[in-house]
């Protein structure tokens, strides 16, 4: 029997995931005594099953079909009907890059851009043919493929210009705000038909109240002349610029490490962050039908990530041009740590990646930590700092952090520094304790008016650190090192400071 925290780890999927299986039928697992629920051997192995054919992009509805059944008819024809559409998609692709092929001889060629035109309005000859039928296929399968894609092919960021709208707000301090939050906010858009007035658009958000309790609240669009009914309060919202990026529910941290990516590496945007205007870091529902149902699947729910941002002025530019740029202390300094105790997400890294490139789930582990309770904030210190351990190797004889771009990370521990534990635990979190010892401290900062518009050069400092420990043939733990970001605004990383642990003298 195990957890399904430790097979969410074990078999890298999220917790979520297991319980929409056992929802959809497919999986099924038992509570024990201690309040945990368990997986046996069969369901193990089951679960084995399904990540196969996930792998082999075989949807839901039909892994439950062959599972279910266990006829070898019913695979036969679920596996026929999936390569029927794999192969449809493969003559898109390969009808695209006949137009991308032959689009960038023109532009080679004749270099300009208006020839891409002329040459697709000029008389029939076979080329243009050839080039036309590629591009009909193309369009053709463009809408099927956007409505049931799972993922993005394209990365680029919007910039959207939002219009005034008047909401109705209901916002919500619980245990799970996101879904208590929808449940009133969907019975308030049912009722009064909302969904079906012109104009209507569906936001949200979450927040940290004065005590440090995490919540979500959530905007619907009213007509003028809507008289917005109690517990819900009228908000006015001015508009402006945002950009924007889409997603699925599934990948929404990585999405948002994007788009706050995209702003700290803009030169012609800057964030424009004023909540009490609502320019907040918003989340807009794209259907709300399909994302309040029960039966829809996290991977299909979509969201738009939207960040408030502003147009940098010329003499804006002089201006930041003028403040200081960001710090680099790369002449390490001996510090005693304290113990600390952390609470947080071990994650095992699908790829190999320079620890500087590594991907740390911290949308999973404020998720965790929301479930811990209405007084989370209470326990933790500095809550909007986080550490990260990273873990990982090498093919040397030496500290995966030592040796530059042959040194990769395999597991992150994403987490907070707590004052005292939780009182439980829920799957996906856990406690850790680094006792007292001694480290190399090295360290980056900027201003932290500077910290939307600039990203911090986390792989100097590892490339410092390897020439150091080198360079005066060190002695250190070979096991992990650790990262400390810190947001004195509360959002965007304005220091960060990487510790090298000594090894103990025995």
């Amino acid at each position: 029997m195990q957890r399904i925290g430790e097979v969410a780890t074990a078999y890298d999927i999220s917790n979520r995931t297991l319980r929409y299986w056992e929802e959809s039928g497919i999986l099924k697992s038992c509570r024990m005594e201690n309040g945990y629920r368990y997986y046996d051997d069969y369901n193990i192995a089951r679960i084995k099953q399904i990540i196969m054919l996930r792998k082999l992009n075989i949807p839901i509805q039909g892994i439950h079909r062959i599972l279910e059944s266990g006829e070898l008819s019913v695979a036969i024809e679920i596996l026929t009907n999936h390569l029927e559409q794999t192969n449809q998609k493969a003559e898109e692709l390969r009808a695209l890059g006949i137009v991308l092929e032959r689009l960038i001889q023109i532009l080679k060629a004749q270099g300009d851009l208006n020839q891409i035109f002329k040459y697709i309005d000029a008389p029939e000859n076979p080329a243009i043919l050839k080039l036309k039928d590629a591009l009909q296929i193309v369009l053709s399968e463009r809408d099927s493929d956007m409505s049931g894609s799972k993922s993005y092919s394209n990365n680029d960021v919007r910039i959207v210009d939002l219009p005034k709208m008047s909401f109705a707000s209901y916002a919500v301090v619980s245990d799970t705000p996101e879904s208590d939050c929808g449940e009133k906010i969907y019975r308030l858009i049912v009722e009064y038909s909302l969904d079906q007035k012109p104009g209507f658009r569906h936001f949200g958000f979450g927040f940290n109240n004065s005590k440090g309790e995490y919540g979500y609240e959530m905007l619907v669009v009213v007509p003028e002349d809507f008289n917005v009914p109690e517990p819900f309060t009228r908000k006015e919202f001015s508009g402006g610029l945002f950009a924007a990026l889409p997603t699925y529910l599934t990948i929404i941290g990585e999405r948002w490490d994007q788009l706050n990516e995209w702003m700290r590496e803009n030169e012609e945007y800057e964030l424009d962050w004023q909540p009490e205007k609502l320019r907040d870091y918003l989340e807009e529902c794209i259907d709300y039908k399909t994302f309040s149902s029960k039966e829809t699947d996290d991977s299909k729910k979509q969201l738009d990530l939207l960040i408030p941002i502003k147009r940098i002025s010329k003499e804006e530019r002089e201006k930041l041009s003028s403040v200081q740029e960001i710090v680099l202390e790369l002449e390490p300094k001996k510090v005693l740590l304290p113990e600390i105790i952390l609470g947080g997400c071990l994650v095992e890294l699908k790829d190999k990646k320079n620890p500087w490139k590594k991907s740390v789930p911290w949308y999973k582990l404020a998720q965790a930590i929301y479930k811990t309770g209405k007084d989370f904030g209470s326990r933790m210190i500095a809550s909007n700092n986080t550490l990260t351990l990273v873990f990982g190797d090498t093919v040397l004889p030496l500290p995966f952090y030592a040796v530059g771009k042959e040194g990769f990370a395999t597991r992150v521990f994403a987490a907070v520094e707590l004052a005292r534990s939780f009182e439980s635990y829920p799957d996906g979190l856990e406690e850790r304790v680094l006792p007292s010892r001694n480290y190399l401290l090295f360290s980056t900062w900027i201003p932290p008016e500077r910290a939307t518009t600039k990203k911090l050069p986390l792989q100097k400092l590892y490339s410092a650190a390897a020439e150091y420990i080198q360079k005066n043939n060190l002695n250190v733990d070979f096991e992990y090192c650790l990262e400390r970001e810190y947001r004195r605004d509360g959002r965007n990383t304005d220091r960060i400071e990487l510790y090298i642990p000594l090894a103990r003298v025995e």
